[in-house]
């Protein structure tokens, strides 16, 4: 089976694929990294559709491992994709949902997971409205965030009236939207990462970072740990992958009071560069054991 993993040119030497590839070659599996810059898709109007990759035609793989990026180029490529019954891990639509922060808290929210209290703001706000229903400090968070880039900590109405007239333009003229959520700080200074596969946990790590810094990113002085999840965590992590229909997963879980938890984010692109090392699991190879049961690969 010819497998390949689809993403960003400039990805190519990321620690992930170079993991993966690594991996493969053990297994003596077909996997190969294909930029999205280099393909090109065609249809004509007797339905038959081309994909070209630097200008040759190319047979379609079996199997393609897609990553984060929501461009609307890739979102094409996996739609062509999957309606060529080509095997994606994970699905465009599972992708899409856990790329909108907000609809799969709200998908979360919905099945009664526990979530931080969060509002939509689109278009300039209502200042007393948002002081009503979260108390300061308020995180403020683009919809698409991730790894720690465009995430603010609000912490009075005179920093909130600031931001949002610094931002007026977008919201309502560019008709660009953002989240504000609650801040929760019984352990604000750490998180639990769970990452899964085939909604199985196959490991998890405790990051803890310095100078109580909010923010999730290992590139701020970040520590990781080593963590055994416990029942409660394990069922969480599983029934959010679950839910937004991911293959392969990370879900972070921020600490709440009283020993609870809350569904920080569910990622449907997970590297794995700093869970290996915290762990000491081979976590290229769980995939590659997952795609190769799954699809029956010898």
């Amino acid at each position: 089976m010819k497998i390949w993993i689809l993403d960003n040119d400039k990805n190519r030497n990321a620690n992930w694929v170079k993991r993966l590839l690594e991996e493969a070659t053990k297994r003596n599996l077909d996997l190969e990294y294909v930029a999205i810059e280099d393909i090109e898709l065609i249809i004509d109007w007797s339905l038959e559709e081309r994909l070209f990759i630097k200008n040759e035609k190319t047979k379609l793989p079996d199997i393609v491992i897609p990553r984060m990026d929501a461009s609307y180029q890739i979102k094409s490529i996996i739609d062509f994709l999957e309606n060529q019954w080509v095997n994606i891990i994970n699905s465009n639509s599972a992708r899409l949902l856990a790329n909108d922060k907000f609809l799969s808290l709200q998908k979360l929210a919905t099945n009664r997971l526990p979530v931080p209290k969060t509002i939509l703001l689109k278009g300039m706000p209502n200042i007393e409205f948002i002081e009503k229903q979260l108390n300061y400090p308020i995180i403020l968070k683009k919809l698409d965030w991730h790894a720690g880039k465009w995430i603010i900590k609000v912490n009075d109405s005179g920093e909130l009236e600031d931001i949002l007239e610094m931002l007026e333009e977008s919201l309502v003229k560019l008709n660009k939207v953002l989240l504000l959520q609650e801040y929760i700080w019984e352990k604000a200074w750490q998180d639990l990462r769970i990452f899964l596969v085939g909604w199985r946990v196959i490991a998890s790590m405790l990051r803890k970072w310095k100078d109580w810094d909010f923010k999730a990113n290992f590139s701020w002085g970040w520590s990781v740990y080593n963590h055994e999840v416990n029942s409660k965590e394990e069922i969480l992590a599983i029934e959010a992958a679950n839910l937004i229909w991911l293959d392969i997963a990370w879900v972070d879980l921020l600490f709440d009071k009283d020993n609870g938890y809350r569904i920080c984010e569910v990622n449907a692109s997970p590297g794995f560069k700093w869970l290996e090392i915290a762990t000491g699991i081979n976590i290229a190879s769980e995939i590659l054991n997952y795609i190769e049961t799954r699809y029956s690969i010898k």
